[in-house]
């Protein structure tokens, strides 16, 4: 039988103690007790942490490193690094080279090659070694509700604490301003996927100060907002000239430099998602709001915080999609499902990092309890994981079911996930 499998196998088998115990010795033939396998260790250093076994009856406290092969000990430096000088067993399939300390002395070894049964291994292989859209796609369906419902709430929170490692860090850049921070992440999500990165430019370019110093005038921050963006230049209307003007005066106060207007899409783009029409929206809820991040903490419901995102475009906009260009009369509201979108990426994730920074579980719980009362999102991904019989009840699950396919299901993460491990130990 030709075997093939990937170290998380192995981790796998010794974390779950899924080997044969009968006789345990050492390659030099010391007997051993397994007496608890340790933690495993998701970061740099040894596999497993604070284990403790008995060796000839003496008990060792410390690390445990897996390998497929002894001689990766020393291809992975190991050797040189004081980190695994507390390894009191060195686990692996084939031992092909003796391995030992930093100090020459040779470290204790434990092989499974014999020891694992041929059918896990197998199991494995069927699970993780084929060309599904997910690994487990014809197994999934077998797996209890209850076991994919515990890790969808688990993956839900991974995605939350990912967003939060990207948030603070900003957080830190911005010198701890969460208004600012609040609307640099407002405007990426105001362009959507196509013009996320311009809008996200078009904020970070602007002083902040700048743009409070004008919020209370709804024709400066429109005009601020869109001039600085190059788009008015694009039509030649009353309305666009008169904001030109506002927008060179400002310009030239402040010392700004505008955006280059080819950074904006258009084309294959619903109308109401157009950068201008957008951008008019965003200076709105700039005008309306102001400093917003004490009024994202203090939404009590879902419906105060989709009514703090909601908002109209000025009386200009009633009848254009673009500057200059007169269409039907429409009132020019954020969608329901914008509004959504801003809930989702901007004021959940400010709220579940506001909580890790101050370390208060409060603001993480509501940030995760007001995702679980939003509907599901809708796009291709998720579709997919419905005809893969797993559907997503609202959007803390829509979340993770994105999470989980790209960080265990597209890495082959299948034994480092809970369906996975109960597909193996069916």
């Amino acid at each position: 039988m030709f075997i093939s499998f990937k170290e998380d196998f192995l981790h796998y088998v010794w974390k779950f103690q899924k080997y044969d115990h009968s006789d345990l010795q050492t390659e030099k033939g010391e007997a051993i007790a397994i007496i608890h396998p340790g933690y495993h260790n998701d970061n740099a250093g040894p596999d497993f942490l604070d284990a403790r076994i008995k060796i000839n009856n003496n008990l060792w406290a410390g690390s445990i490193e897996i390998h497929k092969h002894s001689s990766e000990w020393k291809q992975h430096n190991h050797h040189l690094d004081p980190a695994y000088d507390n390894v009191i067993l060195h686990v692996v399939y084939k031992n092909d080279k003796p391995v030992v300390y930093r100090n020459n002395k040779l470290i204790p070894t434990l092989v499974l090659k014999n020891r694992i049964e041929k059918n896990k291994i197998k199991k494995y292989q069927n699970l993780v070694f084929n060309s599904n859209w997910i690994p487990c796609e014809s197994r999934i369906s077998q797996v209890d509700y209850i076991i994919k419902s515990f890790w969808l709430s688990r993956m839900a929170s991974e995605r939350l604490e990912e967003k939060t490692k990207r948030i603070l860090p900003n957080l830190d850049i911005l010198k701890n301003d969460w208004d600012r921070l609040s609307y640099h992440l407002i405007a990426q999500y105001f362009g959507l996927k196509v013009n996320n990165e311009a809008f996200k430019r078009l904020i970070e370019s602007i002083p902040f100060e700048v743009i409070l110093k004008y919020k209370n005038e709804l024709t400066k921050i429109e005009a601020l907002l869109l001039g600085h963006a190059n788009l008015l230049q694009l039509a030649d209307d009353e309305y666009s000239i008169l904001l030109q003007k506002e927008y060179d005066f400002m310009a030239k106060k402040h010392r700004l430099h505008k955006m280059q207007s080819h950074e904006w899409k258009f084309s294959r783009m619903r109308p109401t998602n157009f950068p201008g029409l957008r951008i008019a929206q965003l200076a709105q809820l700039i005008h309306r709001e102001g400093r917003i991040f004490q009024k994202i903490l203090k939404a009590a419901s879902l419906k105060e915080m989709r009514k703090l995102f909601s908002a109209k475009a000025s009386q200009y906009w009633d009848q254009h999609y673009r500057l200059g260009k007169i269409s039907k009369h429409q009132p020019k509201k954020i969608g329901t499902k914008v509004i959504d979108v801003l809930i989702i990426n901007v004021a959940i994730p400010l709220l579940f990092s506001y909580g890790v920074k101050i370390d208060n579980q409060d603001f993480k719980d509501k940030a995760i309890s007001m995702l679980e009362e939003i509907p599901p999102e809708q796009n291709k991904i998720i579709k997919k994981w419905k005809e893969s019989s797993l559907s997503a009840e609202n959007a803390a699950q829509s979340q993770a079911l994105l999470y989980l396919k790209r960080k265990y299901c597209d890495e082959y993460k299948c034994l480092s996930c809970a369906i996975g491990g109960k597909i193996m130990s069916a």
